[in-house]
């Protein structure tokens, strides 16, 4: 069973992404509720997805504000977690924010919120994890 890491502030969306991955993806899910705890959780070599939410409020790392972009590029630097794949989720979704918060990121795959539909997240999730096992 794969566990995927969900790092979002938002408890209700956490919450919706934690029922959709262990009910329709049969997913262990574990929660980053800060960027020490998501780089922790990371390195602990459990991890084998990492879904981040690019707006993240009141996230520090060695005392600076940080967002989505800067912990996934800190996962994504660590030669410890840089094979982790990250997917990034945000509501931004103006017409080249894609490829500007991937080239920013380091992150692997981008997710377009708000996410209705359970199957949508699964399926993101489960095509990710394929392409890392091949």
């Amino acid at each position: 069973m794969a566990t995927i890491l969900i790092v979002e502030d938002n408890p209700n969306v956490a919450k919706f992404y934690t029922l959709a991955l262990e009910r329709a993806g049969k997913f262990r899910c574990l929660q980053g509720r800060s960027a020490e705890e998501t780089l922790e959780l990371a390195r602990s070599g459990g991890i084998d997805l990492v879904l981040l939410d690019i707006s993240l409020a009141n996230f520090t790392f060695r005392g600076q504000a940080v967002d989505g972009l800067v912990l996934s590029r800190l996962i994504k630097d660590d030669p410890a977690t840089a094979h982790i794949p990250v997917l990034l989720a945000t509501a931004h979704a103006m017409e080249g924010d894609r490829e500007r918060f991937l080239a920013a990121s380091g992150a692997d795959d981008y997710l377009q919120k708000p996410i209705f539909d359970p199957a949508v997240l699964v399926e993101k999730v489960k095509g990710m994890l394929d392409k890392t096992r091949r």
